[in-house]
């Protein structure tokens, strides 16, 4: 997804219709600024959505690169997250250069890149973001990457499940490795802030978290809060890695909340931020 901000406010978001993407252009709309959507999708149910927002919608490719040209035209920030698995590694990463090259060529003022290079990430989401990030690097552009951890939604996406008639978290992870966790509601705020106020994001790489919490305490909370029992289960998960570094304290998480309040911890988030919800909708899917 690329969010582009002009002079006159508006903002372009390319690939919006993706679960970051999407996050973004409703915080963008929630603080008031004009948006217009690129997709490829133009009869989706997620752009049907978008255009629910009162979004402009209009359609183009990432890999035409005078689409590009044209809609980085006298713009001033950018903001580009890749995470279409449609394209394949070496897709994404030509995407990314291309996209760099036209937001230098444009003169954009500032890139803000949410780069799939956590401590733990499908592979398919990350294999090539440093090498987009070091491009974008080599081309000069005012900078900020913004490195979203495990997401919070993995645990009723992929994680939460029925084995017999046990709720367990089905996960790579071992039950006692305490991770950085943030929403992905918290991951479009963050970029949202990102381009509302470069002064405090720009020429920095960021790693973002909301939370610092193990698969056990995970479970724990869920066992309270579905008042139902789920245990820990470790599996091994094709295209899943984990880096030594997982359980190391690498994100300053109180400077996260110091510019954003809002930022949930795992409990926050089952409780308002939608997550229990998610999690008894897991679980009543699986149970049909």
């Amino acid at each position: 997804m690329i969010v582009v901000v002009t002079s006159s406010g508006v903002v372009l978001v390319m690939g919006g219709a993706g679960r970051q993407g999407s996050t973004v252009v409703r915080r963008l709309c929630e603080d008031g600024l004009p948006v217009r959507v690129l997709t490829d999708e133009p009869t989706s149910d997620e752009t049907q959505a978008l255009r629910q927002l009162g979004v402009e919608l209009v359609h183009g490719s990432l890999d035409d690169r005078a689409f590009l040209d044209q809609a980085l035209n006298g713009v001033d920030a950018l903001f580009m997250v890749l995470d279409q698995t449609d394209a394949g590694p070496s897709g994404r990463l030509r995407r990314g250069k291309a996209i760099g090259d036209a937001a230098k060529q444009a003169g954009v003022q500032h890139v803000v890149y949410s780069a799939g290079t956590g401590s733990d990430h499908h592979i398919i989401s990350c294999d090539r973001s440093n090498k987009i990030e070091d491009h974008l690097q080599e081309l000069g552009l005012p900078l900020t990457v913004l490195r979203p951890v495990t997401i919070m939604e993995e645990i009723p996406w992929y994680w939460l499940n029925w084995l017999g008639r046990e709720a367990v978290l089905a996960t790579p992870y071992a039950a006692t490795t305490r991770m950085p966790m943030i929403c992905v509601d918290d991951v479009g705020g963050l970029a949202a802030l990102a381009i509302a106020a470069p002064g405090q994001f720009r020429g920095r790489t960021i790693e973002i978290a909301g939370d610092r919490a193990s698969m056990a305490e995970v479970a724990d909370l869920l066992t309270q809060e579905l008042h139902q029992a789920v245990r820990v289960t470790e599996v091994q998960v094709e295209g899943v890695f984990m880096l030594a570094e997982t359980d190391e304290p690498s994100v300053d998480i109180p400077w996260l909340r110091s510019v954003y309040p809002e930022l949930r911890t795992v409990s926050t988030w089952l409780a308002l931020g939608g997550g229990l919800d998610l999690c008894r909708r897991a679980l009543a899917r699986q149970a049909v």
